[in-house]
């Protein structure tokens, strides 16, 4: 398995090197042979922690889903385990999760967006135009995000919109000040509508459907 993050000391409920070994164990379990007599393994993993462990793992929250992508490749690779699209892991906050839990939930995704399915626009305070596709977008407080806000009532990884069953979902990443869909708090991943409008503190977003 891949070191860096992995392998450094953090002072959090929850040890890196503990997420890759869910990360593995997941991939065992869940395996499955198509028609070809290959092992099919899934390729999108969601961790669940709570939220207090996803603050003390925001400074490396990037890094680490990035490195947890990684141990997805070569575990797959060592064990020969075909991947049907890219690999895809995102962390998190989950209230009912004890701090120090982890929970996981994976499945197997084709990453190519359907064929004839249409593009997605986020429409950023100030009139900017982002656009979308079929990947994630975080947004927060921290430089490497997709969509950054320097506010301090933003969190450092507050918000992500994410391409799921040809479409568009918005899950609150544990924030401090949560996030709102057309004015309503939401508490899960919640799909996108054309003009819905995401707030996130005082700053307002608004989804397109290309």
């Amino acid at each position: 398995m891949v070191d860096g993050v992995f392998r450094r000391a953090l002072r959090s409920n929850v040890r890196p090197i503990e997420l890759g070994r869910r990360l593995v164990h997941e991939m065992d379990d869940k395996r499955t042979v198509d028609s070809q007599g290959r092992r099919i393994a899934p390729n999108v993993f969601r961790f669940r922690l709570n939220p207090a462990d996803i603050e003390q793992l925001a400074p490396v929250m990037s890094a680490l889903e990035n490195e947890l992508v990684e141990a997805a490749r070569e575990y797959a690779n060592d064990e020969g385990y075909h991947l049907i699209g890219s690999v895809a892991v995102t962390l998190t906050g989950d209230e009912t999760v004890k701090s120090g839990r982890i929970t996981i939930s994976s499945e197997t995704r084709d990453s190519a967006a359907p064929s004839g399915s249409r593009g997605a626009v986020l429409v950023l305070p100030g009139g900017k135009r982002t656009d979308i596709g079929p990947t994630s977008v975080v947004i927060g407080r921290l430089p490497e995000c997709d969509v950054t806000f320097d506010d301090p009532n933003v969190s450092r990884r507050h918000a992500e919109i994410r391409f799921v069953a040809g479409g568009w979902a918005v899950a609150d990443l544990g924030s401090t000040n949560g996030t709102l869909v057309n004015g309503t708090p939401i508490t899960d991943e919640r799909a996108l509508r054309d003009g819905d409008i995401v707030s996130i503190a005082s700053h307002s977003i608004k989804f397109e459907v290309a």
